[in-house]
């Protein structure tokens, strides 16, 4: 129910790529690639482990290490909290944004990559991609 332009833009960005290379579309209007892209082989959704009221630290696009404090999950009074904090590295790829959780409740998507610095590249070519990479019009492209 929002909006997130990084998202449309990333996902935009990247269908019109696949689509020159299968053919379907010319460069006109395709974004070049500007920073090669990190591959993660794993991501793991971080549960939540009771139910309650869920309070996040970290957002969509942050970079993780092991013992990083994402969000917790607390009781209506605020007297029993229960911190969900990283296991590996990675980069945060999606996030719940209902405050009213039950147990076993997707909370974090985390995209883990074998290094910190990994996900810090990966961020920075996202960065550096979105800046150059306005939201098309279908007659612009075709």
């Amino acid at each position: 129910m929002r909006f997130d332009e990084l998202a449309a833009r990333s996902g935009l960005s990247g269908i019109l790529r696949v689509m020159q290379v299968l053919g379907m579309i010319g460069p006109k209007g395709v974004p070049r690639l500007r920073a090669r892209p990190v591959t993660c082989t794993r991501s793991s959704w971080y549960r939540a482990p009771a139910g309650g009221l869920l309070r996040t630290y970290r957002g969509i696009g942050d970079l993780v290490e092991p013992g990083m404090l994402l969000g917790a999950v607390s009781d209506p009074f605020g007297v029993a909290e229960v911190e969900i904090t990283a296991q590996s590295n990675g980069i945060i790829v999606g996030r719940s944004n209902m405050p009213v959780v039950n147990e076993g409740d997707a909370l974090f998507h985390v995209a883990e990559t074998p290094k910190v610095w990994h996900a810090e590249a990966a961020m920075e070519g996202v960065a550096a991609q979105m800046e150059a990479a306005p939201l098309f019009d279908e007659d612009e492209i075709i």
